[in-house]
């Protein structure tokens, strides 16, 4: 039986979701650049996992969100 996903040399299997992920964007790729960035993706993805694996931070607003509207009080300051 095959596996599920085949695995590619460098990518551990990681080279079709990067490919995926990449047409997604609309961001063309050299097969080598695809090899490159699969045998990166996993550690990565765990690293962009982490970031959300705080409890504290679950409903922080993130910082890419900024409100310049004044709207509250003492904002003049």
């Amino acid at each position: 039986m095959a596996p599920a996903v085949a695995a590619d040399p460098d990518g551990g299997g990681m080279s079709d979701i990067v490919e995926t992920l990449l047409a997604a964007a609309g961001l063309p790729a050299h097969p080598a650049e695809v090899r490159g960035h699969a045998v990166k993706y996993p550690d990565l993805r765990a690293a962009v996992d982490a970031l959300y694996a705080i409890p504290e931070a679950r409903y922080a607003v993130p910082a890419t969100r900024f409100d310049a509207r004044p709207g509250e009080p003492g904002w003049e300051q």
